[in-house]
């Protein structure tokens, strides 16, 4: 241990006599930390923890390669009536769901709040087997001309919301918002 000290300090006073180096070596490793910490997040949470629903590995997106209607790639999405062909002629898949990514605003007193959101067809929580704590899957709220009903991130549940279980079955004020 003693020789370990005397080559901290000895390390240390080289240090001091070039602090363009010192400073250049400190930058090379905070960013190599970075940047190994940032690929082991993705890599853990894609590769290691899939989703957390059942049979996650059967789960598959399908899109639409019309080169004619898009740029390179093909469309990346369906529009409406090709979602419905694709329900009702579908004799390979357990089930079909769909998505929509959007901004929500959500308005409470004086503030605004911006949170990712979704539109999603009806078996979208029965599809994935996603536990909810507080819920209410009643068909109504899929009737034409039925109010707006949301599911809240458990995540943004706690954060914005404090964990309040009285936000079940409040009405808000939420907006799709499209960006500037």
């Amino acid at each position: 241990m003693g020789t370990l000290g005397q080559d901290i300090r000895y390390a240390l006073r080289n240090l001091r006599k070039a602090p363009g180096f010192a400073a250049v070596a400190v930058i090379t490793l905070a960013l190599g930390i970075g940047a190994s910490t940032a690929i082991f997040s993705v890599i853990d949470n894609i590769l290691m923890e899939p989703f957390p629903y059942p049979d996650a590995q059967r789960f598959m997106s399908v899109q639409i390669h019309d080169t004619d209607r898009s740029g390179p790639g093909g469309q990346a999405s369906f529009i409406g009536p090709e979602f419905l062909d694709l329900v009702e002629q579908n004799h390979v898949f357990d089930g079909v769901i769909a998505n929509d990514n959007t901004d929500v605003l959500y308005r409470a007193g004086e503030g605004t709040q911006r949170f990712d959101g979704n539109y999603v067809t009806p078996e979208r929580l029965n599809f994935s087997n996603a536990g909810t704590r507080w819920s209410r899957r009643a068909a109504a709220d899929y009737e034409a001309g039925a109010s707006p009903v949301f599911v809240l991130r458990y995540k943004t549940w706690v954060k914005s919301f404090g964990a309040d279980p009285a936000i079940v079955n409040k009405r808000l004020s939420l907006m799709a918002y499209r960006g500037p």
